[in-house]
C-alpha cells in the first residue's frame, strides 16, 4: 500500500480496506471518484472540497479488489481499491481522454494562449486552466486526433530552452499549472542527497539512507536529424549540432559521430529545428540517475516531485566543480538534479477520504489498513534528460505514395453452380467463381494486395424460355416479342468481397435459370482501385429438386364424387410443412392400392402454394368418379418449375349416401323439411306467416306486424332507419333502460338501478298534471329515503327547478326546499318548506324591478329590499348596516362656557372614509347649550365636544357613518 508520484506521468496508489470495512461503504467507492490523502487529522465532512488543495496526494480510483488473502478463514479480508493520479483526466498511459477531434490550430500564439486553446473554459475537458505563467516566445502548431496530456507536453517541450525549462502539473482540484520550472517547483535547493551526512544545516537538510547511482552513455548522440511533415521527397527536415564539440574519440583518434533519427510527422516546418535542438539536448551527456530509500518518509516537506536537490557522491562521479555550497562547515560540488519519482508509503497520521462524483465526502480513515515500514524511496534524474522527455514516434523509410494499379484479374470459365433449398424451402442457385491474380499495371508484382471486388446483376439480353403455360397467365397485348414474351428484370449491382489470397468465391441466393452478368478488380493497400474486368455472362442452375413425398390425403366418397382434403405435409410427418415453392398437387384416383399415377389415373390439379401453407389452409378438392365400388387416391407434390415428388400412399374411399359434406350444388323445385341447416340461404322474401303477428324478412329490410296486422317494427335496409311502436326494454329486471313505459300520452324514459324499483325519468311534460297535450319536458330523479326528488320542467311559457315531493292527497308536485322559476313576466328563487304559500329566503326579479329578503310563516318578522328602476331603494322591516353605528354619550362640562369631550371607541364600523353627526337632548338650544361638534372620526369611533354656560349633564345622540 503506497503512493507512486512520477513527473508528468499518471503514477500509481493502493489503499488496504479492512475487512471490518461496511458494505454500503464500499459500495459507495465507485470508479473515477477521488481519493485524498491529507497529512494529519481533519473531518471531510467540514473540510469538503477543500481537502482537494490541502491533500499531499489526490488519485482517481480505477480499481477495487475484493478477495482472500489466504492468511485466515475469514471470507473476503483481501480488500483494496487502488488507481493513479489525477495527470490520468488529461490522458491515460492508453492515450485515452478528451481527444481533439476537431483540429486546435494555434498560429503565432503565445504560451497561455496555446494552453488555453487548448483547455478551453467550455467545460468538456475534466481539467480546467489553473495558473499559466508567462513564457518567452511564440507557438505555431496544429493538434488532432491527440490527447490534451500529449499535445500540452509537445508545447512545452517545444518552448522550453535548456537554462529556462517548461513543465506542467495537475493539482489536485482539477487545474493545470503550466509555465518555467522556477515557477512551478524549486530550483534553488534546499534538500542534499548525499553519502557522507545527514541532519539539517541552515536552509539544507540532508536525508539519510541508501542510494544506489547509475550512469551511462547508452542514448550519447553529437547529431541529430528531425524528420518533421510531409512524406517521400517533400519531408521537412531540421538539424542540430553538438556544441561545444564532444570530446570522446573513435578508435582512430577522431572525434565520434553518433547522429540519431527522429521522426515526429506532426512537427510543421518551422518547429522542425526547434524540435531538433531540443531532441539532442536529451542526449549530450551522460546519463545521472539516483535511487535513494530513505526511513524519512515524509521527504514532502523537503521536497515534491519536479523539485531540484543537491546530489553529491564523489565516488561515483556526481560532482560539479562549477558548483560549491557549504554544508555543516564542508564545502561540496553537488550536481543539481530534478525529483522524477517518489514512492512513499500511506502510514497512521494520514486522512483518507474520498469524494463522489455528485462531491459528496466518505471519510475512509478509520478503515484503512496503514503501512508500518514508513520507507520512502525517491529517483532523481538528470536535469536536461528529465526535463525534455519528448516524445517522438518511430523513424520509418517515409516513403513515397503508392501510385501504382492492380491490373485486372481473368475471371476462369466455366464457373461451377448448382441448386438448392434455403431456409425457407424455397430453391435457389449458388456458383462458384474462379480467377488469376493480376499484376500491377506496369508489369511489376502486387506485394501490397488487399482484397477483390466482386459484382453481378441480373443480365438483361438473355433469351429466357417461356412454356406456353406461363405465357397463358398474361393478355396477348402485355408481351414483349415472339422470342422474349417476359421482358428481363432489371437490377442495381450487388457487390461482395473476397480476400486477396484467394482466388475463389461463391455467389449464393441466386434466382435458377437466371442469367447473371459478372466483373471483378483488385484492390491493393493503399486504396488503389484498378479496373473492372469485362463483363462475363453465366445462368444460375436450373431447379432441379422436387418437392418431397406428401403425406397420404384425407378422403371422403359418394356415390357421385370423392372429396380430397390434404394438410400439405410431408410423409415424413407435420403438416402445412412442404416446400416453399411448391405450386400445385396431381390427383390420382384408381381401382388398385398400389397403382402408379400416370396421366391415365389423373383426375385433377388443385392449387397448393406457400400462402395457404403459411395460413394453414388446407387443400380441398371434389372428383367426380360415379362408381359405388372403393377406390384409391394418391397426390403428387409439383413446384413452380414442374419437378414432381414422389407419390403418396394410397387413401381409400367407398361410396356411401350422399350426405351434407357432398352437396356442393343442389336445384329444386320444393323442399319439405323440419329443418335447413346452411351457411347462407338466399331468398327473395322470408316470414313466419302470411297475416296476423308475424315477422318479414325482404328486400326492404325488416318488419314485424301485431295480431291487427299493424306495423310495429320496421328496420330500413336502404338507410338503416329502425321504427319501433311500443315499450321498448333494455332489460326485465336490475339495472336496465324503459321506453314508453305505459300506454298514456306522454312519451317517457325510465332509468332504473342496480337494485330497488325507485327511477329516474325524462318524460313529456304539462302543466295541468294530466296526460292531454304535452308542451314541454320534464326530468326528474328517483326519489330519496324521505320521499324528496330533483326535477327539472320546461314548457313553451316556463322553467323550473328543484327540490319536490307528491303529496299523496292531490298527486300533485310540492317545493321542499331550493325552488327556481321563470317566465316571461320575471324569475323567482326561494326556499319552501311543503307548499308554495310557505317560504323563508326569496329573490324576484322583473323588467322593471328586483326584491330580495325573507317572507316567512311570522308575517311580522318579513324584511327585504326592493331595487326600482327609477333609482330608488326601498327596505322593509328594521335595517342594519356594518357601515354606520349609532348611540348616546352623557358629558358633564368640566366648568361653564368651557369645552368638554367625551372620545367614544370600539364601533368597528365598515369603510374607508368617515363622518360623524352629534345633537344634544335639550329644551334651551342656543342659550344653555351653546355649541356641540365631533372630531376625528374613524373606523373604531369619534369625539364629541360639548359647549354650555352651565355644568348640567347633557346627553348626546351620536351617528358615524363609513363610505367607500
Amino acid at each position: 500500500m503506497a503512493v507512486q508520484e512520477v513527473l508528468k506521468a499518471l503514477g500509481s496508489w493502493e489503499v488496504k480496506l479492512q475487512p471490518s470495512t461496511p458494505r454500503d461503504v464500499l459500495d459507495a467507492l465507485d470508479y473515477f471518484g477521488h481519493v485524498a490523502i491529507v497529512p494529519g487529522r481533519l473531518d471531510p465532512q467540514q473540510y469538503g472540497d477543500n481537502l482537494l488543495t490541502a491533500a499531499r496526494y489526490v488519485g482517481v480510483l480505477r480499481t477495487r479488489t475484493i478477495g482472500d488473502d489466504g492468511r485466515t478463514n475469514a471470507p473476503q479480508d483481501d480488500l483494496s481499491v487502488g488507481g493513479v493520479g489525477m495527470a490520468m483526466w488529461l490522458g491515460d498511459e492508453d492515450n485515452k481522454g478528451a481527444v481533439y477531434e476537431n483540429a486546435v490550430v494555434a498560429a503565432s500564439a503565445t504560451f497561455a494562449d496555446t494552453i488555453n486553446m487548448l483547455l478551453p473554459a467550455s467545460g468538456a475537458y475534466p481539467v480546467t486552466v489553473g495558473t499559466v505563467y508567462p513564457v518567452a516566445g511564440q507557438y505555431t502548431g496544429r493538434h488532432q486526433y491527440e490527447t490534451p496530456r500529449e499535445a500540452i507536453t509537445y508545447v512545452c517541450d517545444t518552448m522550453s530552452t535548456t537554462s529556462v525549462p517548461v513543465s506542467w502539473r495537475v493539482n489536485g482540484d482539477g487545474t493545470l499549472d503550466a509555465g518555467p520550472d522556477s515557477s512551478l517547483f524549486v530550483t534553488n535547493p534546499t534538500c542534499v542527497i548525499t553519502t557522507k551526512a545527514a541532519g539539517e544545516d541552515m536552509s539544507l537538510r540532508a536525508l539519510p539512507g541508501s542510494i544506489d547511482v547509475t550512469r551511462d552513455v547508452e542514448d550519447y548522440s553529437t547529431r541529430v536529424v528531425l524528420l518533421a511533415e510531409g512524406e517521400g521527397a517533400s519531408i521537412a527536415t531540421g538539424a542540430a549540432d553538438i556544441s561545444p564539440a564532444t570530446p570522446y574519440k573513435d578508435i582512430h583518434g577522431n572525434p565520434i559521430k553518433l547522429t540519431r533519427l527522429v521522426s515526429e510527422s506532426d512537427t510543421a516546418t518551422a518547429n522542425a529545428s526547434v524540435r531538433a535542438q531540443l531532441a539532442l539536448s536529451q542526449f549530450t551527456s551522460t546519463r545521472n540517475a539516483l535511487t535513494l530509500s530513505t526511513a524519512d518518509y515524509d521527504v514532502h516537506g523537503s521536497f515534491q516531485v519536479g523539485d531540484r536537490v543537491w546530489v553529491y557522491d564523489p565516488d561515483s562521479g556526481l560532482v560539479d566543480t562549477t558548483t560549491e555550497i557549504q554544508f555543516r562547515g564542508l564545502r561540496i560540488n553537488p550536481i543539481k538534479l530534478q525529483v522524477t519519482e517518489a514512492n512513499w508509503s500511506i502510514t497512521k497520521g494520514f486522512t483518507v477520504a474520498y469524494r463522489a462524483g455528485d462531491g459528496t465526502w466518505i471519510d475512509l480513515t478509520q478503515y484503512v489498513e496503514f503501512e508500518t515500514d514508513g520507507t520512502s524511496t525517491v529517483t532523481v534524474g538528470d536535469f536536461s534528460r528529465q526535463l525534455t522527455s519528448t516524445s517522438s514516434e518511430p523513424v520509418g523509410s517515409r516513403p513515397n505514395a503508392d501510385t501504382s494499379i492492380p491490373g485486372v484479374p481473368t475471371l476462369i470459365e466455366p464457373f461451377v453452380g448448382s441448386a438448392y433449398l434455403d431456409s425457407r424451402g424455397v430453391t435457389r442457385a449458388r456458383v462458384v467463381l474462379s480467377w488469376n491474380a493480376p499484376n500491377n499495371t506496369d508489369g511489376s508484382t502486387i506485394r501490397d494486395g488487399d482484397h477483390y471486388e466482386i459484382r453481378y446483376a441480373v443480365d438483361t439480353d438473355m433469351i429466357y424460355p417461356a412454356s406456353w403455360a406461363s405465357v397463358a397467365q398474361i393478355r396477348w397485348q402485355d408481351m414483349q416479342i415472339w422470342r422474349q414474351p417476359f421482358a428481363a428484370p432489371t437490377a442495381k449491382w450487388q457487390t461482395m468481397v473476397a480476400p486477396w489470397d484467394s482466388t475463389t468465391a461463391q455467389l449464393q441466393d441466386l434466382s435458377p435459370g437466371i442469367g447473371y452478368d459478372v466483373q471483378i478488380r483488385a484492390v491493393d493497400k493503399a486504396g488503389n482501385r484498378g479496373a473492372w474486368s469485362g463483363t462475363t455472362t453465366f445462368v444460375a442452375s436450373t431447379d432441379n429438386i422436387p418437392p418431397s413425398t406428401p403425406a397420404p390425403p384425407s378422403v371422403a366418397g359418394s356415390r357421385i364424387a370423392v372429396q380430397v382434403t390434404h394438410q400439405l405435409g410431408k410423409s415424413s410427418g407435420g403438416t402445412f410443412n412442404l416446400e416453399s415453392d411448391l405450386d400445385h398437387l396431381e390427383v390420382h384416383v384408381s381401382y388398385e392400392p398400389t397403382f402408379t399415377p400416370d396421366a391415365t389415373t389423373l383426375m385433377g390439379k388443385v392449387a397448393a402454394t406457400a400462402g395457404m401453407m403459411q395460413a394453414q389452409i388446407p387443400v380441398v378438392h371434389t372428383v367426380q368418379v360415379e362408381e359405388t365400388s372403393a377406390r384409391y387416391v394418391r397426390v403428387v407434390a409439383v413446384d413452380r418449375t414442374g419437378n414432381k415428388s414422389g407419390p403418396s400412399d394410397a387413401a381409400t374411399a367407398t361410396a356411401l349416401l350422399i350426405d351434407d359434406a357432398h352437396i356442393s350444388d343442389l336445384t329444386v323445385s320444393k323442399v319439405t323439411a323440419g329443418t335447413i341447416n346452411a351457411d347462407w340461404v338466399v331468398g327473395a322474401r322470408i316470414k313466419t306467416a302470411d297475416s296476423g303477428p308475424r315477422v318479414e324478412l325482404n328486400s326492404a329490410g325488416v318488419q314485424a306486424y301485431n295480431a291487427a296486422g299493424t306495423q310495429t317494427v320496421n328496420i330500413a335496409s336502404a338507410d338503416g332507419s329502425v321504427a319501433i311502436v311500443g315499450q321498448l326494454m333494455s332489460g326485465t329486471a336490475g339495472r336496465r333502460l324503459i321506453i314508453n313505459p305505459t300506454a298514456g300520452l306522454t312519451p317517457e324514459i325510465r332509468l332504473y338501478a342496480t337494485t330497488g324499483s325507485n327511477y329516474a325519468f325524462i318524460q313529456g311534460f304539462d302543466n295541468t298534471g294530466t296526460p292531454s297535450a304535452t308542451s314541454g319536458i320534464q326530468i326528474t330523479t328517483a326519489p330519496g329515503g324521505s320521499g324528496v326528488f330533483s326535477t327539472v320542467a320546461m314548457d313553451e311559457t316556463t322553467a323550473t327547478f328543484g327540490r319536490f315531493t307528491t303529496s299523496p292527497s292531490d298527486s300533485i308536485y310540492h317545493a321542499r326546499g331550493g325552488f327556481a322559476a321563470a317566465d316571461d313576466a320575471g324569475i323567482r328563487t326561494a326556499w319552501y318548506s311543503n307548499a308554495i304559500a310557505n317560504y323563508g329566503g326569496s329573490f324576484w326579479a322583473t323588467s322593471d324591478q328586483a326584491e330580495v329578503g325573507w317572507f316567512g310563516p311570522d308575517t311580522t318578522k318579513w324584511n327585504s329590499v326592493t331595487f326600482n328602476q327609477d333609482g330608488w331603494v326601498k327596505f322593509y322591516g328594521k335595517l342594519q348596516a356594518q357601515s354606520w353605528a349609532i348611540g348616546n354619550v352623557q358629558i358633564i362640562p368640566s366648568a361653564a362656557n368651557t369645552p368638554t369631550s367625551v372620545s367614544v371607541t370600539g364601533l368597528n364600523v365598515v369603510g374607508d372614509t368617515f363622518y360623524a353627526f352629534a345633537q344634544a337632548r335639550t329644551s334651551v338650544p342656543g342659550t344653555q347649550v351653546t355649541g356641540v361638534g365631533t372630531a376625528s372620526p374613524s373606523s373604531s369611533g369619534l369625539t364629541i365636544w360639548l359647549t354650555r354656560t352651565n355644568t348640567t349633564t347633557t346627553t348626546i345622540d351620536y351617528f358615524l357613518v363609513g363610505w367607500i
